[in-house]
């Protein structure tokens, strides 16, 4: 099995004593862009249609000349460590370490100069970005830790009980999980924060939609829990892997299963497991938009995509260095390419 430089760091914390000099986790919670907001796919979202055939198996072949995909842009280059990407408004983020220490980078969304937004104490499992600044899951701080977008100071805003994991914003609220597995909810501002429920291991991923959020575990469990404290908690899924991270939306969740080499979707209303992509190479981290799941290759070097309510697989991008944690927007992918210490874009629509 292949695993992403974040998913062994991931699986790192949570079995030797919360070592927290890992390479942060997997960002399966930043913005998914205009048109697919988590609290706002109302009836947009495509229907998956029942048990699919399964698509094609894509082995991407560099002489094969009817696979002449436009090249991706890179944004930033050597960069050691680069984890946490972000995309909001009108730029880009991420956390790298620079002269040992640990840095928040930000450039503009159509490239440029990358500049220092913030000097961090550790390395987060988890950033999400809004109107006001950037916000962070720190396990060695135990706390979500806020930076605004001009300046270098960061403030802490909610001390957990223990170490954040994962994170997700909503218009008023920061919601994070933490490696007691519980979910809580608290005030962009800072402030007291509540408990909505509580899994029964580490708490490693995280995603709002439709005033609900999805919790998954270090041992595969899925939970589904109100966002208003007080509501229900409820397990509705067990037994997979969701080291790569996760993504939802009205009709169901999806996910990147290395071990197995797929890429699944639970619809909400069956309660059945189903892939949309079978013998797939290395997955590692998934991102969404309103009708298409994006999901990174490590082992075949590829970004590649399928309708949510099946399909063919269809190639973004080939020749990668250990593609990892991706980000989709209105129009394009963004991604980090592990082994070269890249951020690069793709647009997302072009004559394939």
């Amino acid at each position: 099995m292949t695993l992403s430089l974040k998913a062994i760091s991931k699986v790192a914390l949570l079995t030797s004593g919360f070592a927290l000099l890992s390479a942060g986790c997997v960002g399966e919670n930043e913005p998914l862009g205009p048109d697919s907001d988590p609290f706002g796919n109302g009836d947009q979202v495509a229907q998956p249609g029942g048990e699919a055939p399964l698509p094609p198996i894509i082995v991407v072949d560099p002489n094969v000349p009817e696979l002449d995909l436009p090249e991706p842009t890179v944004f930033a280059e050597d960069l050691d460590q680069p984890s946490n990407l972000t995309v909001f408004d009108d730029s880009i983020y991420w956390v790298e370490l620079e002269s040992n220490d640990v840095v928040l980078k930000w450039m503009h969304i159509d490239g440029g100069e990358n500049f220092i937004g913030a000097k961090l104490e550790s390395l987060p499992f988890a950033t999400a970005a809004d109107d006001a600044g950037v916000y962070f899951a720190s396990a060695s701080e135990e706390s979500v830790v806020f930076a605004p977008h001009i300046g270098l100071d960061t403030s802490s805003l909610h001390e957990s009980v223990t170490a954040p994991l994962a994170l997700a914003l909503t218009e008023d609220y920061a919601f994070w999980t933490a490696a007691n597995g519980c979910l809580f909810r608290g005030a962009k501002e800072g402030g007291p924060a509540a408990t909505l429920g509580c899994a029964d291991d580490a708490a490693t991923s995280l995603s709002l939609v439709d005033g609900h959020a999805y919790v998954a575990t270090a041992s595969g469990a899925l939970y589904r829990a109100d966002t208003e404290p007080g509501g229900a908690f409820e397990k509705i899924l067990s037994g997979e892997d969701f080291g790569g991270g996760f993504v939802a939306d009205t009709n169901g969740v999806y996910w990147a299963d290395a071990a197995k080499r797929r890429v699944n979707h639970f619809s909400f209303a069956s309660d059945v497991v189903s892939p949309l992509a079978s013998s797939q190479f290395g997955t590692a981290a998934v991102a969404q938009d309103r009708f298409y799941l994006y999901f990174s290759s490590q082992g075949d070097g590829s970004i590649k995509r399928v309708l949510k309510s099946g399909g063919d697989v269809e190639v973004m991008a080939n020749h990668q260095n250990l593609p990892g944690q991706l980000v989709a927007t209105a129009e394009y992918i963004y991604w980090i390419n592990e082994g070269a210490g890249s951020v690069v874009r793709q647009l997302k629509n072009f004559d394939y």
